[in-house]
């Protein structure tokens, strides 16, 4: 199981992409790192299937050299939804569906909501 730090330096580092200058298909290094990052906090967990398979669909478009920027939208579209779901889920904590939430909130802007 990761760590609490772990787990909170990957929200942190998340909420801070719209720090940066952004495109939704940048496929620097550390976008890759930082998905893979939430594939291993979420691994194991029934409620997160469906966003370790976004998940992985987003890594696979960044890791190419030409990503469709459309399909990379659609995908954190999807994964701002799911991230929502889980945060309002009956077992997630209140500070933990606060933090959930705020990613959702970076993910659909940087789809461009």
């Amino acid at each position: 199981m990761p760590s609490h730090a772990l787990t909170q330096r990957l929200f942190d580092q998340t909420t801070s992409l719209l720090d940066k200058s952004n495109s939704t298909t940048d496929s620097s290094p550390k976008r890759v790192e930082l998905i893979d990052g939430w594939l291993e906090v979420i691994n194991g967990e029934a409620s997160t299937e469906l966003i370790a398979e976004k998940l992985q669909e987003l890594r696979d478009q960044l890791k190419l050299n030409h990503p469709d920027p459309d399909r990379v939208k659609e995908l954190l579209f999807s994964l701002a939804d799911s991230t929502s779901q889980v945060a309002q889920g009956s077992n997630t904590q209140e500070q933990t569906a606060g933090q959930l939430e705020d990613i959702a909130t970076t993910l659909r802007r940087l789809a461009g909501i």
